[in-house]
């Protein structure tokens, strides 16, 4: 490929990655809540394998006990036995075991924390060096997210993406939808009861000014992917082109060499 070619192909990309690049403050709000907090509002419950700590005054039995979510959602506590616990609130769970210790004690009592956040994730992918699912704790956010990812030199920084899906977001979880109602893609449509929730945002923006505006809390199964920059794309593009013809190059290359 000749140097004219050369430039038309990166003038060409460069003009497909910039095309859109602007965004206004309403589609900042789609992704801020209402009213803005310092937590993110969703109220944590305990799904496998989440670890909890009891603590008790009156039952030693359980005091110091940790106990982690088991498959079935159950927990199994000394003197109480098992608890269904998977998808209530700590304050559930300590209702449940004072209710329960009401067979031994007359005033039983208990305080269940979560020591563990193992439950629920958000996701990493795209230019990092650390991709892949994070621990959701309910107070993430886009920049500690991308801290603690590692972005390489390869990365887009003002141009990092997040995709925030409607409910249901996981696979497995009950829908009031028949199979298949989505198609081969398993993809719904873009539509008005479910509007597009990507947002594009500006990393170096938030380094170089320090205006931690648009800094969104992350929500569970947020995926954010930090796209390659236009040239990386380019070198990205070149290198799947030439994939198929490489191992021929290099046996070309290494026969060449070992001839006599």
């Amino acid at each position: 490929m000749n140097a004219g070619k050369w430039r038309f192909v990166l003038a060409a990309t460069l003009a497909c990655c910039l095309v859109g690049g602007c965004y206004n403050s309403q589609e900042v709000n789609a992704f801020l809540l209402k009213p803005r907090a310092e937590v993110s509002g969703v109220e944590y419950r305990v799904l496998p394998p989440d670890i909890i700590r009891l603590t008790s005054l009156r039952m030693p039995e359980v005091d110091g006990t940790q106990s982690q979510i088991r498959p079935d959602g159950k927990i199994n506590l000394p003197l109480i036995g098992e608890l269904e616990a998977a998808g209530k609130t700590p304050r559930e769970i300590e209702e449940m075991i004072i209710q329960a210790s009401r067979a031994y004690y007359e005033q039983g009592d208990a305080t269940v924390n979560v020591v563990a956040y193992r439950s629920r994730k958000f996701y990493v992918f795209g230019q990092v060096a650390r991709p892949g699912p994070m621990p959701w704790t309910g107070r993430d956010t886009l920049l500690d997210a991308l801290a603690a990812s590692h972005p390489t030199m390869l990365a887009w920084p003002e141009r990092i993406i997040l995709v925030r899906g409607d409910q249901p977001q996981e696979g497995g979880v009950a829908s009031t939808q028949p199979a298949g109602h989505y198609g081969i893609t398993g993809v719904r449509p873009e539509s008005k009861d479910n509007p597009r929730r990507t947002m594009t945002f500006n990393l170096m923006a938030m380094i170089e000014s320090g205006d931690m505006s648009n800094n969104v809390l992350l929500l569970p199964n947020d995926v954010i992917y930090v796209q390659p920059n236009p040239l990386a794309r380019v070198g990205l593009a070149l290198q799947q082109l030439l994939f198929p013809v490489r191992p021929a190059l290099e046996t070309v290359e290494v026969s060449t060499v070992a001839t006599p």
